[in-house]
């Protein structure tokens, strides 16, 4: 007996001090970020801008992930159109659906929608939203999800600065908390609970600074609004800040290495979606098919289809 309570006792022992050296050792996250792709599901064919959108996304991120699956996904907002063409953001919502999203963020031109329309696109896109400092049907204020042994906690604010030039009556339906007050109320419930910390913001990148200012503990902050191409990310405050550009141009990809479960160094670079990278067959299918059902089809497209 005494026997079995001493192996057990070693057992419990050579556990710990296992665990306590996993956690020593020094780990590396990725996260992927997109932000304000504005409904663009393939390449404008732009001679400014040859790059492509989610139909090379796609390919890009399941291709990453396979090589680094300790990646998280998430998305900033504004994800569809500017002008709210229902066909070509419900296709959008099925693309994004396709794409192995942790989280995202709605972004003004997403709240600012009409709350019927907003709810079919919830039907298609099944991806959790995080609404820390306002109400969403089916929204949550936070979320942990548990990747290479971490905790990793992912908020999400939009400022008011992000609607300020919306007609009235669109404002006066949408009520937004204090940022500020809401991601520290948050934190304060997070707190021993989570190993990492990303907030996702729609606000432009003075205000992520601004905000990075005030509260501490926030690792990274991935922004959108402002449309930003951060080839450098900043670090305020002990947080690296974020953001990749409009239309689907850009990937961003951040590294968080991480020792005793906390995060000792960050760097982040964006990847461009490149005209000659793959295109994902699916996607591509619901471009022909906005294509056929619209008529619409963009003109430099066709001269270079007629080149080929």
């Amino acid at each position: 007996m005494e026997l079995i309570k001493l192996i057990k006792l070693h057992t419990k022992s050579f556990l710990l001090i296992f665990s306590l050296s996993l956690n020593a050792q020094e780990k590396s996250l990725f996260v992927l970020h997109t932000n304000n792709t504005n409904g663009a599901l393939e390449n404008c064919y732009c001679p400014d801008n040859p790059f492509g959108a989610v139909e090379k996304r796609s390919i890009y991120v399941n291709d990453f992930i396979k090589k680094n699956p300790n990646t998280i996904f998430v998305d900033a907002g504004d994800i569809f159109t500017m002008s709210k063409q229902f066909l070509k953001d419900s296709l959008m919502a099925e693309a994004y659906n396709l794409l192995p999203y942790d989280a995202i963020l709605f972004g003004d031109q997403e709240i600012t929608m009409e709350s019927n329309i907003l709810s079919e696109l919830r039907k298609i896109i099944n991806i959790p939203v995080v609404s820390t400092n306002f109400d969403l049907e089916g929204s949550v204020r936070s979320i942990i999800i548990n990747k290479a042994g971490l905790r990793i906690a992912l908020l999400g604010i939009i400022d008011e600065y992000a609607i300020k030039y919306y007609p009235e009556e669109i404002k006066d339906r949408i009520k937004l908390q204090d940022p500020i007050e809401e991601v520290k109320k948050e934190l304060s419930r997070l707190k021993d609970k989570v190993d990492v910390i990303i907030l996702l913001t729609h606000q432009g990148t003075d205000k992520d600074v601004a905000l990075a200012k005030e509260i501490k503990d926030i690792d990274l902050i991935v922004g959108a609004h402002s449309q930003s191409l951060l080839e450098k990310p900043d670090k305020v405050n002990g947080a690296l800040i974020v953001q990749a550009g409009k239309s689907g141009y850009q990937v961003g990809v951040t590294k968080l290495l991480i020792k005793n479960n906390k995060v000792i160094n960050s760097s982040g670079r964006v990847d461009t979606m490149k005209f000659e990278m793959s295109d994902d067959p699916r996607i591509m299918k619901m471009i022909k098919e906005y294509e056929d059902r619209t008529g619409r089809i963009n003109r430099k497209k066709l001269k270079m289809m007629k080149k080929q």
